[in-house]
């Protein structure tokens, strides 16, 4: 059979095996092997085919055997990272032989050989080191190898912190959140101007992320570092099998046994006393918290071996490894505010803290102020009695509330606030389990498979300060992966990847199991509360406070994320072209189901009906009043919600061509060309809009017409607005109903091309370049279904007294005094939502693109360093960004630079009440539209029926520019180094500075970070045998002075720059303070805008700062924060300024460790290591809106442009001890 007809049956065979697998819903893949290849030449540089190239894996015996092509060509794919030995035999020439060939991850490797004539008895020994230039690819990486994985201090064991060891990316997450089980942060890594956590993450090849927020991904399981083989963070691959990613790719590859037994056993503890305290903790004299984390695990891998039955030497291997860490931290701190009530409270006594609480049943309506008026303001309503002593009678406090009281933790500290916290307790301890098993099978020497499973749960106990079902809910993180691969092996040149792989990651948050299906009678609601909701769904209900007291608000859920993935490549070598084609199939779904204790109830306190006048605010102490107001059974809201579920999906297809073509012994090209296309995100049970129909005339547009011809409105000119020009128009649709099951058209021109060069100038110079399109996301990483009237909220109205005043009907009437509303799901059809906000999907949307490009230079210098200087370049556009469609015009916005005269009569106008042509319809019954007024404004908007409709556009661009620069060395003569310094600037077109502009504005990214800076070192101490120092000691000398190694790893970063949501009044001068000037109370030049801070001139005439009353301050402070408050008023300000940023990121992780040999093949290592060793501060962003403060004493301070937070953004200096037996 000729050679094309076997390609031909080849493919045949592939595309048959796909289609099985499309169909059985098995639906990528990115290769974490490598490939051996190179060119067999004579003396005279002349090809040599059919030379035979053995090719052996040293640590696992299996052989791999090739025959050069007729350009002398041979290449080996999927080859293990590992170490290799390489013979060479052809006749007429001697065998030549090359070892200790080190392949690393993902990584090509050209290993040529010159033969001499001879015969073959003679062998031929090549000692040269494994090349450390790339000069087979273009594409920009950085390879992590198993040493720096295992020996580094890594916070927590995570490897992925290594990912910011890279040149060309920026850290994006939170600091604080650094454990393996806090999925969206370890990876927050920007790459090369694409967004954080939108880039691709496998492990052994197969994907192994989620969805979390809407366009980002997430680590769905982390690897023990005792597991890693290694990985490699690709920046720019122009290798066209790797796709699903706007930016890079991370590829981890999982150790495989070996003939030889290895293993580790390890415990890790962070003991809390060598911890050094936060800087905020430190500034309010706060003691340590007291906090605990233990590690520990182990690993062993080696050959499959059942005595008398089988012996799997150079055959079958395995490895298995399980890694568990018990850890507790304090929920709350001193600083939150949060408070439990005393016994007192509970018992209605406030005396003695000096508040006062008014006795809402003595309220009347106010006949204003003056002459002839009661004392209250026309409009209000005031209490005229207090309660005596601030302490409520016995019988007035409200059965219900007397029950929920005895679910209270008890303070842990005297005095209020913040006595739930007590540093000396922690929470329960937390348990989190991870294993990994993986079993390698050489079934022939053309046929390998693997197998791996690996899984972790994680259960944290959180706010669990008392055995009761008030607070404590189980925070539950579960990964579930599985990975099955062949590779076949059918000659030569021709190659078989197959690999399936299953992906799940569980999201849980629910209440503690005794708050599961409880009774509310046993809270003194009667039993129809129980009956009306189903007890699967029942959980303890949910009370919220403002001003200190400690609620149970719980966003519950169950969300299991589905990825199943499916990938197929063909190898195939002809001549110089070294040619792959394939294709990748994923499908994700997302299954929520919503437990939320709101479906059981929502009751929220504050001091509406116990201050003294409805119209003040005056009169709250830590939120007392909103606790007697709870006492007495008065909340200012109550309602129930019907929460939908929801379950939903996409899948994702993609096929390309690479081309790798080496032209000659210098040159080779990269060429290849993706297609892919993903699905719309579709709802099982079409229970999600889909998009919006602006032409539609809603049925009230009629009725609204008559209500404006029959009580005229004035509109904004002036004029009356004319009824027969007023439109009521635009509804949304529903899939299944307005369509198809499809939430949007799916786009079909994604066509990725890539280009790579890499020329060899000699022997120590490699220049590459290239450039390539990326897509971002579409489908379920989209973001999720979008559900109105499949939610639905009841709210229990307001009763009246005989006086007049209104007064919330008591708890403990609730919900007998209504009747609970049912979701209607797509009945109302397109009227759905009117007189509320909305949000649907682009019915075209566009696949975003990130178009990259780049051009450098790698140099091998002396001493084995290698350097390497790269421009990147990155052009983003089609990207998503979000748009209101019924925002207010900006020709209705005012443009002045202060609160005018003409600023506030424009406010005015707009705001003013004018009569609602909505009143008494019945699509707007239960929203502000049903009250006797609206704002004119609203009947301005285009769609005057609704409030803000979310859609979005693809106008978005991004521009970023950069110079990377990295130093490596790899581990020799006894130590290792790794450097990578970028410069960058990176812009944005993503943001609308005001709702009615036509474009985003071009500015400075908020994730753009111009300079950043990353090492990595360990050092091998030169003392002892074999090294420079006491190297003839005695054993008993050598054994205390062998086997130190310190090492460590540093990050800087600049921070990102600060953003200004809320509009404000630029005065000028410089807003930047200098660093060295720049404190936490004044982090930039509040001076340069109107704030609050501006409140001493509004003082009475003759008061200063320093002798006004708290009365006096708050009432400057309110005023100028109104005068600094802009009114519909056109902002021209930036969103970001270049110059003022938020705190630079520079950490420092050290590491001392120990080895001592038992023998030969067993040590113990004892290891120290300091995370954030010099204890430098990261701080929150400084606050921003101008009218933000603070209370001391009961004085109202301003915070704007300072940074006023609990904590700082990083763990002050922690330190781990480490034990590790390894063998």
């Amino acid at each position: 059979m000729s050679s094309v007809n076997k390609v031909m049956r080849i493919l045949a065979f592939s595309a048959g095996l796909l289609m099985i697998l499309a169909l059985a819903q098995i639906v990528s893949a990115q290769e974490t092997r490598g490939t051996i290849r190179g060119t067999v030449v004579d003396p005279n540089k002349a090809s040599v085919p059919g030379a035979v190239v053995k090719i052996v894996d040293t640590a696992r015996g299996t052989t791999t055997t090739l025959t050069t092509n007729d350009e002398g060509i041979y290449q080996a794919n999927y080859m293990i990272p590992s170490t290799y030995q390489i013979t060479v035999e052809a006749s007429g020439f001697k065998r030549t032989l090359r070892e200790n060939v080190q392949l690393q991850i993902n990584q090509t490797l050209s290993i040529d050989f010159a033969l001499e004539i001879g015969g073959n008895q003679e062998t031929v020994t090549v000692t040269t080191e494994s090349p450390a230039l790339e000069s087979s690819n273009a594409s920009l990486g950085q390879t992590i190898d198993q040493r720096r994985i295992s020996e580094l201090p890594l916070v927590h064991g995570d490897p992925y912190t290594l990912i910011g060891l890279s040149s060309g990316v920026t850290y994006t997450g939170s600091t604080r959140l650094d454990r393996p089980f806090e999925p969206t942060h370890i990876v927050g890594f920007a790459v090369d101007g694409t967004r954080g956590n939108r880039s691709d993450l496998t492990i052994d090849g197969a994907p192994s992320t989620a969805t979390a927020n809407a366009n980002e991904v997430i680590a769905t399981y982390v690897p023990p570092t005792d597991i890693v083989q290694e990985f490699k963070v690709q920046t720019a691959t122009f290798d066209a099998q790797f796709g699903n990613t706007e930016g890079g790719v991370t590829s981890i590859s999982i150790k495989s046994g070996t003939n030889t037994l290895h293993g580790a056993a390890y415990y890790f503890a962070e003991p809390w006393k060598w911890a050094a305290n936060d800087f905020f903790g430190n500034s309010r004299g706060q003691a340590r918290p007291v906090t605990k984390s233990d590690r520990f695990g182990f690993s062993v891998n080696g050959p499959v071996y059942l005595p008398w039955l089988y012996n799997g030497k150079d055959k079958t291997f395995f490895l298995f490894g399980y890694e568990g860490i018990r850890d507790s931290r304090p929920r709350f701190d001193a600083s939150s505010g949060s408070w439990v009530p005393t016994q007192a409270i509970a018992n209605g006594d406030f005396s003695g803290l000096g508040v006062t609480i008014w006795d809402p049943l003595t309220r009347i309506a106010g006949t204003g102020t003056g002459t002839g008026g009661n004392g209250c303001a026309t409009g209000a309503f005031c209490a005229q009695t207090s309660f005596t002593n601030a302490i409520i009678p016995t019988n007035r406090i409200n059965p219900v509330a007397r029950a929920v009281m005895t679910y209270f933790a008890k303070p842990k500290q005297s005095g209020l606030v913040g006595n739930i916290f007590d540093s000396t307790l922690s929470e329960t301890t937390k348990p989190y389990d991870n294993w990994t098993f993986k079993i390698d099978q050489n079934i022939t020497e053309k046929n390998h498979l693997f197998f791996r499973g690996s899984w972790y749960d994680r259960n944290s106990l959180y706010n669990r300060y008392t055995d009761s079902a008030y607070t404590g809910v189980n925070f539950i993180f579960a990964s579930r992966q599985a990975v099955i691969d062949d590779v076949h092996t059918f000659n030569s040149t021709t190659f078989l990847n197959l690999r399936a792989g299953y992906n799940r990651f569980i999201r849980e948050q629910d209440q503690q199991s005794d708050a599961h299906g409880i009774d509310l009678t046993t809270l003194g609601w009667t039993s129809n509360y129980n009956s009306l909701v189903p007890e699967l769904i029942r959980r303890f209900p949910r009370f919220d406070f403002s001003g200190g007291p400690l609620g149970n608000g719980m966003s519950n859920e169950f969300r299991p994320v589905d990825t199943q993935s499916f990938a197929a490549i063909l190898n195939k070598v002809w001549g110089n072209h070294s040619f792959k084609f394939g294709a990748e199939l994923r499908t994700y779904i997302e299954n929520d189901n919503f437990e939320s204790n709101d479906q059981t109830g929502q009751f929220s306190f504050d001091n509406t009906y116990t201050r003294q006048a409805s119209n003040s605010t005056a009169g709250e102490v830590s939120g007392l009043q909103g606790m007697a107001a709870f006492l007495l059974g008065l909340p200012t809201t109550q309602q129930i919600v019907r929460r939908a579920d929801y379950s939903e999906y996409s899948k994702s297809y993609g096929i390309f061509v690479q081309d790798d073509w080496k032209v000659n012994t210098r040159l080779t090209l990269n060429l290849g060309l993706r297609y892919d296309v993903e699905t719309p995100l579709q709802e099982r049970q079409n229970k999600s809009v889909s998009g919006f129909d602006t032409a539609y005339v809603q049925p009230i547009q009629a009725a609204v017409r008559t209500r404006l011809t029959t009580n005229p409105v004035t509109g904004y000119d002036g004029t009356t607005i004319d009824p027969n020009s007023f439109n009521v128009t635009g509804g949304l649709l529903f899939a299944g109903k307005d369509g198809g099951s499809g939430l949007y058209k799916t786009p079909k021109n994604t066509w990725l091309p890539r280009f790579g060069a890499a020329y060899q100038l000699n022997e120590k110079t490699v220049i590459r370049g290239g450039f390539g399109l990326f897509a971002g996301f579409l489908g379920e990483r989209r973001g999720d279904v979008i559900q109105p009237g499949y939610t639905q909220t009841t709210t229990l109205a307001l009763t009246t007294l005989a006086s007049g005043a209104p007064i919330p009907q008591s708890i403990s009437n609730f919900p007998t005094a209504i009747s609970v509303i049912e979701p209607v799901g797509n009945a109302k059809g397109k009227q759905t939502g009117i007189g509320t906000g909305i949000s649907f999907f682009n019915q075209t949307p566009k696949v975003s693109k990130q178009f990259r490009y780049q051009i450098g230079v790698q140099r091998q210098l002396p001493w084995g360093f290698v350097a390497e200087a790269i421009y990147v370049g990155n052009y983003g556009y089609d990207i998503e960004i979000s748009r209101n469609l019924n925002a207010l015009p900006n020709r209705y916005l005012n443009a002045d630079n202060a609160r005018t005269t003409a600023m506030t009569s424009n406010n005015t106008v707009l705001t003013t009440g004018v009569a609602n042509p909505f009143l008494g319809l019945p699509e707007v019954a239960g929203t502000s539209f049903a009250n006797s007024t609206i704002a004119r404004s609203q009947l301005l908007l285009p769609f005057p029926e609704f409030g803000a409709i979310t859609g979005s556009n693809n106008d978005g661009k991004s521009w970023y520019h950069s110079g990377q620069f990295s130093l490596q060395k790899r581990f020799s003569q006894g130590y290792t180094f790794q450097a990578s310094y970028t410069w960058s600037k990176w812009l944005q077109a993503t943001e609308y500075l005001n709702a009615g502009d036509a474009q985003p504005t071009k500015m400075v990214s908020d994730q753009d970070s111009p300079h950043r800076f990353s090492a990595s070192a360990m050092v091998e101490l030169p003392f002892g045998k074999g090294k420079w120092l006491l190297s003839n000691a005695n054993p008993v000398v050598d054994r205390i002075v062998n086997g130190w190694q310190f090492g460590g790893v540093y990050t800087f970063q600049v921070g990102f720059p600060v953003s200004f949501t809320t509009d404000l009044f630029y005065r000028g001068g410089q807003i930047k303070i200098n660093s060295k000037d720049r404190t936490t109370g004044a982090w930039f030049n509040t001076s340069a805008f109107a704030s609050a801070f501006d409140f001493a001139s509004f003082l009475p005439t003759g008061v200063t700062p320093g002798t006004a009353t708290a009365a006096q301050w708050n009432a400057a402070v309110t005023s100028a924060t109104t005068a600094a408050t802009p009114q519909n008023h056109l902002r021209t300000l930036p969103l970001r300024f270049t110059d003022v940023r938020r705190d630079n990121i520079n950490n420092v992780d050290l590491s001392l460790i120990k080895d001592t040999r038992i023998n030969e093949r067993m040590k113990i290592q004892i290891r120290f290591e300091m995370i954030n060793a010099f204890n430098e501060p990261y701080f929150p962003a400084p606050l921003v809106t101008p009218g933000s403060t603070t209370s001391v004493n009961g004085f109202n301070i301003p915070t704007f442009g300072t940074i006023s937070a609990s904590n700082q953004d990083n763990y002050a200096r922690r330190a781990q001890f480490g034990i590790k037996f390894l063998f």
